[in-house]
């Protein structure tokens, strides 16, 4: 079983090449780039929203942003992790708001 809480980081150069192989195709490459960096998520999920369900959502949901969006990626401007934090923080800040207007 998959422990989404072990982190294996290796070198940024890594996080290039399976960008360039998914958006050519490979579905391993993907899964392998999603693998990398979902439990990193999900923990910056949890501690902005302290549940751990709303934190399981919201990863799904910023997961199929970046598959979704990763073509609109720039390495010239900024890392891809910080690329992916300012999805999951903007999805958060806007899922709060949300949330509290359907109280």
């Amino acid at each position: 079983m998959y422990n989404p809480f072990k982190e294996i980081i290796e070198e940024e150069h890594r996080d290039h090449d399976l960008i360039q192989k998914s958006l050519a195709g490979d579905r391993d490459a993907l899964e392998s780039l999603i693998l990398r960096h979902q439990s990193w998520i999900y923990n910056i999920a949890l501690r902005m929203l302290c549940d751990q369900i709303d934190a399981e959502d919201v990863t799904q949901e910023v997961l199929v942003k970046v598959i979704t969006k990763l073509a609109l990626y720039n390495p010239d401007l900024c890392a891809f992790r910080t690329w992916i934090y300012r999805i999951t923080a903007n999805h958060i800040i806007n899922w709060k708001n949300n949330k509290k207007e359907t109280l």
